[in-house]
């Protein structure tokens, strides 16, 4: 099952994405692809305008999974204390997902999750 509701995707600037409007309920999962993602299509699809881009650290690659960063808040009150976890997969910008996942027994809140690519 994917995330429940409809994806509100806001870019604060060219390496931030805002995502609200969505929750997942229990046993869920939710993916978030880059624009250029191949095979299965995402449940929400950055802007292409969301930069990034593959670089070197002192000669080394630096996979997208140690520089695209996941916060996911709670985006309202609530006494319901389900925690929700990011995975990050992929090496591409095709196949780069983030796999939000609710093991709880109960529903998360309405999410608001941003997503960063820091260099």
């Amino acid at each position: 099952m994917a995330f429940t509701g409809t994806a509100v995707v806001k870019q604060v600037s060219d390496q931030i994405v805002r995502i609200t409007g969505v929750s997942l309920a229990a046993g869920a999962t939710g993916t978030i692809g880059l624009a250029g993602h191949t095979g299965s299509t995402p449940n929400v699809v950055l802007p292409a305008s969301f930069k990034t881009e593959h670089y070197a650290y002192l000669g080394d690659n630096v996979p997208f999974q140690d520089c695209i960063a996941v916060s996911i808040e709670p985006a309202e009150a609530t006494s319901n204390n389900v925690l929700v976890a990011p995975l990050k997969s992929g090496t591409t910008t095709g196949d780069f997902r983030i796999t939000v996942s609710n093991q709880a027994e109960a529903a998360s809140t309405l999410l608001e999750i941003y997503v960063r690519f820091h260099d």
